[in-house]
């Protein structure tokens, strides 16, 4: 359900950059790679995905860490959405970001 909401809106080639795993207690866990992409593109991807999917889940962004950092001073300096509850870096992988979302 959740990967079909998804193909609304986000081109072909976004959608190959999504991850949705749903475990049997209905808890969703998408993983977005948004490696290449300029802070801006990323910026509306994930808001794009916060804003289409409208349930609780985690959101893992994968922006890596070694070929640049603009994506992830990006969230975590200036990236708001209101539907985020929590956000914080990956405790043992620079190149990722959580981000736990409330609908």
């Amino acid at each position: 359900m959740v990967i079909t909401r998804l193909r609304t809106v986000l081109t072909n080639n976004e959608i190959d950059r999504i991850s949705v795993q749903e475990n049997p207690l209905g808890k969703v866990r998408i993983t977005a790679d948004v490696h290449g992409m300029k802070c801006y593109e990323a910026r509306r991807f994930i808001n794009n995905i916060i804003n289409i999917v409208r349930i609780a889940f985690q959101l893992i962004i994968i922006h890596g860490y070694n070929h640049g950092t603009a994506i992830k001073e990006m969230l975590a300096q200036n990236f708001r959405n209101t539907h985020i509850y929590e956000q914080f870096p990956d405790p043992s992988n620079q190149g990722i970001t959580h981000l736990l979302i409330v609908a």
